[in-house]
């Protein structure tokens, strides 16, 4: 077989397909609410009200410049969701979205100072396709390692996540060095301001937001790359044989898929789409390289995608809602006696309350889609039985008729 539609179950039908979308919904709700109640219980604990607690929390996160933050805090996180998603389809573990979009900086701030001749729109587009190429320049090292060796992703891009780690510090201190402070002036370790057509523009300011919440048009970027990835995942060529390779290797192979192309090719989509988790930092917030960057977003990004159950729709939400979860650190703080690492106990208790119900609505579900498959195979069997029976009870009157002829 050479079509790789022989290789992948049949479509499912419309009330299924509204089943397998309603399900995880329900799931990630039924899952934030055993994190509440969790957390309320640790609350208590602390002398709180958990409706004080979580009222500060919304609060901080949905009124005034709240929804500024919130947005502004999910836009890389939806890139980096999405670039662990996109492997985790196949089966793949990329865990070094950190090192890759860490690279990705490097590559965009040469291009920020030294293509700075290039009109403003151009300048931008140039700026995040270097650092889609650095992405996916560190991203095709495990993907042609695992092709070629069979060795393990997670181990080689751990190791190269250090690696990128000492690259930036290099850059830093070497090619990308500050170079404009006057004579005897201290300034921190980081690169040369970008020129102003670099920048990305504040999008805050048409919901009234201040410019302080530096939420810009990356985020409209990232809502329509997620889009992107959704179609890819579920539309096209390469979404069906990511499928096909991540649920049955060998049917896939045998069904005339090259594995090893296509794990190289979603390690690079990866990469490319790891490129874009700095940018907001870079072009939006700093305006330039800093040597104390924002680390741990291609971690955060592997809990974001779980919480969306590594959907390119439900990672949008997911990437929300820790958004809400992070501004309300402050709220906490400010207004409870309830220390802030509440916010990750309460993160960590949501990524395993979502894993284990999903597992749990997902084998439920399974077993009714195989219910449901048995009942339809036994009723065309029973249809089969009944029209052979009228087929034989028609035909017994034309052969007696014929035999009477014949006499």
């Amino acid at each position: 077989m050479s079509d790789t539609g022989d290789v992948i179950a049949a479509r499912p039908s419309v009330g299924q397909r509204l089943e397998n979308s309603i399900g995880p919904l329900l799931s990630l709700l039924v899952a934030l609410a055993i994190a509440l109640v969790a957390g309320g219980a640790i609350i208590i604990g602390y002398g709180e009200s958990p409706a004080v607690v979580y009222g500060a929390i919304l609060d901080f996160a949905l009124t005034g410049d709240g929804p500024g933050y919130v947005l502004a805090i999910a836009t890389p996180l939806i890139f980096s969701a999405l670039a662990v998603a996109i492997c985790f389809k196949a089966g793949m573990f990329n865990i070094g979205v950190e090192g890759q979009y860490l690279v990705a900086m490097v590559t965009a701030t040469w291009a920020a100072l030294n293509l700075g001749f290039l009109p403003g729109p151009a300048h931008v587009a140039v700026i995040l396709l270097f650092a889609m190429i650095g992405g996916m320049i560190w991203a095709a090292v495990p993907g042609v390692l695992k092709v070629t060796t069979g060795a393990h992703e997670v181990v080689i891009t751990i190791m190269m996540n250090g690696i990128a780690i000492s690259f930036v510090n290099w850059a830093v201190n070497n090619p990308l060095k500050f170079t404009e402070a006057a004579a005897g002036t201290n300034v921190d370790l980081r690169s040369d301001r970008f020129p102003d057509t670099a920048l990305i523009g504040d999008l805050g300011g048409l919901f009234g937001y201040r410019s302080a919440a530096k939420m810009s048009w990356l985020l409209i970027l990232a809502i329509v790359v997620a889009l992107i990835v959704w179609l890819l995942m579920k539309r096209l060529r390469l979404g069906y044989e990511a499928r096909a390779v991540g649920s049955a290797p060998g049917s896939a192979r045998a069904g005339g898929v090259s594995i090893g192309a296509v794990q190289i090719k979603l390690f690079l989509i990866s990469g490319a789409l790891a490129g874009f988790v700095g940018m907001q930092q870079l072009l939006a917030d700093k305006g330039y390289l800093p040597g104390n960057y924002l680390a741990q977003l291609g971690f955060t990004g592997i809990a974001v995608a779980f919480l969306g159950q590594n959907n390119a729709i439900g990672i949008i939400f997911a990437a929300v809602l820790w958004g809400v979860l992070s501004r309300g650190e402050s709220a906490l703080q400010i207004r409870t006696d309830v220390p802030r690492e509440f916010v990750i106990i309460l993160q960590g208790i949501l990524i395993l309350a979502v894993v284990i119900v999903y597992q749990i609505a997902k084998r439920r579900l399974a077993r009714r889609q195989l219910q449901r498959a048995g009942a339809e195979e036994r009723a065309l069997e029973a249809a089969a039985a009944v029209a052979a029976g009228t087929a034989a009870t028609v035909s017994e009157p034309d052969n007696g008729t014929s035999d009477e002829a014949n006499a």
